[in-house]
């Protein structure tokens, strides 16, 4: 059962990690002092959509209490998938902006009758991608918000959304599962065992690391780092291990960013706090290859690339890893 399924098609669910802010939000909706606007920080794949969606369920709901009922013709229509007032917004491809377009649609649904005679509720994902004109149209929304509608922005960070923005919502930060309890909540998923690594790679959002170890990621991810490390030991291959990066891209790219993160730990003395503990002869082989200073620059550019490659879809992804590795091979 992914994220996605639970917040368009099933009855909405919360995870363990969210109950706190959940409770905080039953709270505010049994005293009927639940806010217009919710701006919650998580990553994705940290069950924020199922979040929004138990939200949305229990808003929209006949009962109007701080549960939704699940048996009236608003709670039958939403587990049905089929909601007319709910209304959920999300940019076509990961890195795309939200254009002024969409939030203008949203505008006209926020001030639209309630098709069932309720509230309405409006879900954005990915507020951070809204382009300027569209930050500053919704912006409006929430200075003056429609009498009856709900509005639940979703974002990876706060850092990257406009400080007016911020102050028209209630703001919560997802919880982080601590490793143990991520590692057992998905070992229990999967009814198998998983290596601490797994978790940790995907810290605070326990289903991307769920589905990655369900999609055969382990073996991706061991792939990047062998590839990689071979590469640093020996300076050659470097075809072959353009050819692992890409193949596992973008994903390897972020996988490097941790990796190249614990050999900075393993130098600074810190092998206790690695990530990579399966993989710590490959991090200790890195380390004693590479200087501190060197890798710090490698760990850089590598940061630089990958904002290049996301801002610029047009950029030849081979040509601009083969130049990276290159340079660490210098």
């Amino acid at each position: 059962m992914n994220e996605s399924a639970i917040a368009n098609h099933q009855a909405p669910f919360v995870f363990p990690w969210f109950e706190p802010v959940w409770a905080h939000w039953q709270q505010l909706l049994s005293s009927a002092r639940f806010p217009h606007a919710v701006l919650l920080s998580a990553p994705p794949g940290s069950g924020r959509r199922a979040m929004a969606s138990q939200l949305a369920k229990v808003r929209l709901c006949k009962s109007q209490t701080d549960n939704a009922c699940g048996h009236c013709h608003s709670c039958q229509l939403f587990d049905a998938g089929n909601h007319p007032d709910l209304h959920w917004l999300a940019p076509e491809k990961t890195g795309k902006q939200i254009g002024i377009d969409a939030i203008r649609k949203v505008q006209r649904q926020a001030i639209e009758t309630s098709q069932l005679g309720g509230a309405r509720f409006i879900v954005i994902e990915r507020v951070e991608s809204l382009g300027e004109a569209a930050a500053n149209a919704l912006l409006k929304s929430l200075e003056e918000p429609p009498a009856g509608c709900y509005f639940v922005l979703l974002t990876d960070s706060l850092d990257s959304l406009l400080a007016t923005i911020i102050s028209r919502c209630s703001v919560w930060k997802a919880p982080q599962p601590d490793g143990e309890s991520a590692k057992y909540w998905i070992e229990q998923a999967l009814k198998c065992s998983v290596p601490d690594h797994a978790v940790g790679l995907f810290r605070g959002a326990p289903l991307a690391a769920r589905d990655f170890v369900a999609s055969g990621g382990l073996e991706h991810h061991h792939a990047v780092i062998n590839g990689f490390t071979t590469y640093v030991k020996t300076h050659v291959g470097l075809f072959d291990t353009l050819a692992v990066l890409t193949s596992h891209y973008p994903a390897s790219l972020d996988w490097l960013s941790y990796f190249l993160l614990d050999v900075l730990k393993w130098r600074q003395g810190a092998q206790h706090a690695i990530v990579h503990s399966y993989h710590h002869q490959q991090v200790a082989d890195v380390a004693n290859l590479m200087g501190t200073q060197q890798t710090h620059m490698a760990l850089r550019q590598l940061h630089q690339l990958q904002r290049q490659l996301q801002t610029h879809t047009g950029l030849n992804t081979e040509l601009v890893l083969s130049q990276w590795l290159l340079s660490i091979g210098e």
